[in-house]
């Protein structure tokens, strides 16, 4: 077991955190630009990469465990400690969405993963999702319960993407055919899915800083 202080454990789990975090954003943002530009190359790394994410998501629970088990912490310290688990945990899921949109990219070899009828969409849902993950990554660096607090009004728009691309794939203007509404169904999925856990990773921030959730905090 490691033998820093309990405040040193807390400093470095943070910095594994912020380590982290971006790592999540930018795996987003590559898969995307490799979903709407046929980049496969791209997606191939993104792909490659994931195990980077996992091993930082193993490295955080390990100190985390260590930390209880040797200091035993309470209260506040004890939070900090129960959020680094839970906010390594939501990153690594936001890790394997972004490799889930990049291996639809890779899978459709050299034809493009999108029809075009669906790239406008698909556009401005990468955009959006990559900025909460990207907002979400500053919230968790900076611990700013007022920018936590956003996500979930910011998260609404992306909803709102969400439905628009159904009502394509349902419309009377699909052309694409069944295959390509499946795959355009999954990857709305994993975009959809990658926003919860911005908004969850908030969440848990605001709970390791006041000891509430959310809608109980009072701006």
């Amino acid at each position: 077991m490691r033998r820093e202080t309990l405040d040193d454990n807390l400093t470095q789990l943070q910095a594994m955190l912020d380590e982290m975090g971006p790592l999540v954003v930018t795996a987003f943002r590559n898969a995307s630009e490799a979903l709407l530009h046929n980049r496969r190359r791209l997606a191939e790394q993104v792909v490659a990469r994931d195990h980077i994410i996992d091993g930082h998501r193993a490295a955080i629970e390990l100190l985390a465990v260590e930390t209880m088990a040797l200091h035993q912490p309470m209260v506040s310290p004890l939070r900090s400690v129960i959020t680094a688990l839970r906010c390594s945990q939501q990153l690594e899921r936001m890790g394997d969405l972004a490799r889930h949109v990049a291996e639809v990219v890779v899978r459709a070899g050299d034809r493009p993963a999108l029809p075009e009828q669906a790239v406008e969409l698909f556009t401005e849902y990468g955009a959006l999702v990559t900025a909460l993950g990207h907002k979400a990554v500053t919230v968790l660096r900076t611990r700013n319960v007022v920018l936590a607090c956003e996500l979930e009004s910011d998260d609404d728009a992306i909803d709102e993407v969400h439905r628009s691309v159904f009502e394509l794939m349902f419309g009377p203007t699909w052309a694409a055919g069944v295959p390509a509404a499946v795959d355009a169904a999954l990857l709305a999925r994993f975009h959809e899915r990658y926003a919860d856990h911005c908004v969850h990773l908030a969440n848990h921030v605001v709970y390791a800083v006041t000891g509430a959730t959310p809608d109980e905090v009072t701006l």
